[in-house]
């Protein structure tokens, strides 16, 4: 079974060899790298050329910047399509030797036929690689669409798919996101399944230049849902309409033609269709916060999603 790993960098000359001498040591043999430069000023290409030049798993490429999202979809886009399985790295992580093995042993179980998702739990570490006491979300209740509407619970750098998956990935690029891992997971969730590990076989680097991710300790967590509570909202909605607008019509045009668009269950379009009504109509609100069906992971963070629901922020 091949992999092949997908990775984004900017101006990530600092952390960058930590990362892919960790991705080169892995105890899995059959991999291969893929990585997109999104305009970095640093040296960070030079470090890419230098590599690729030492390794013949090592392909890079450089395009302008267009953010972290877009890079990884143009990654998808670009991937090597006689590849069984696609794992997606940051440029500042470590994995662990046995993150790729685990992952396949997971995947492999399942029939080629299935879009599938494995993500892993994390070590969330400082700049040294040193682990941080944090409050991580874990996943407490089943993955599921109505989950993943509302709640990310896919870190982008612990993601693994199948080729049926990427495949699906690749038939349209949402023109909106909140987060590309966020859109995996909804995919996932959609169409297949998704294997959610509670160990971890990575050390998420926490520093001043990330991405996303940034740690949220115990004594502000509390102060950190206030402020998300009271943000402007909008972008699970915006979301949820984009998802509906590339996967709800099967005569949409695609990137691949070869590839037929799975169909939305009626079930799913269903809660879909609930939650875009609720914007507009109060009724439709007070339903989406009676059901079981829409939830996030944590209580209390379940309470507060109720509670934007009704005042129409979501």
């Amino acid at each position: 079974m091949k992999v092949q790993v997908l990775m984004s960098t900017y101006n990530g000359e600092k952390y960058i060899k930590t990362q892919l001498d960790s991705i080169l040591a892995q105890d899995y043999e059959e991999i291969d790298l893929l990585i997109r430069d999104d305009g970095s000023t640093d040296s960070t290409r030079e470090i890419l050329s230098a590599y690729a030049k030492k390794y013949s798993s090592i392909t890079w490429y450089s395009g302008k910047n267009i953010g972290v999202q877009k890079s990884f979809f143009d990654l998808i886009l670009k991937a090597n399509l006689e590849r069984d399985y696609y794992a997606f790295a940051d440029q500042d992580d470590k994995w662990l030797p046995g993150k790729i093995s685990r992952a396949v042993s997971i995947l492999k179980d399942y029939s080629k036929s299935m879009p599938v998702l494995y993500c892993s739990d994390k070590v969330i570490v400082d700049e040294e690689l040193q682990p941080i006491k944090v409050t991580v979300s874990r996943v407490m209740k089943k993955t599921s669409f109505g989950n993943a509407l509302v709640q990310d619970m896919c870190t982008g750098c612990t993601a693994v798919m199948n080729k049926k998956l990427l495949d699906i990935m690749r038939v349209r690029i949402p023109e909106f996101t909140i987060m590309h891992d966020w859109w995996f997971y909804l995919t996932a969730t959609c169409f297949g399944e998704v294997y959610y590990d509670k160990e971890s076989y990575i050390l998420y680097r926490q520093h001043g230049s990330n991405t996303s991710g940034a740690m949220i300790n115990k004594n502000n967590l509390f102060r950190y849902r206030l402020q998300q509570l009271f943000k402007p909202r909008g972008e699970i909605y915006y979301q949820a309409s984009n998802f509906l607008t590339v996967f709800g019509n099967n005569d949409l045009s695609s990137n691949n033609q070869d590839i037929d668009l799975p169909k939305i269950s009626i079930e799913n379009m269903k809660l879909i269709k609930d939650l875009l009504k609720s914007r507009q109509k109060f009724l439709y609100r007070i339903k989406l916060t009676l059901t079981s069906k829409l939830y996030r992971q944590k209580v209390l963070d379940n309470i507060i999603l109720k509670f934007i629901i009704l005042i129409g922020k979501l």
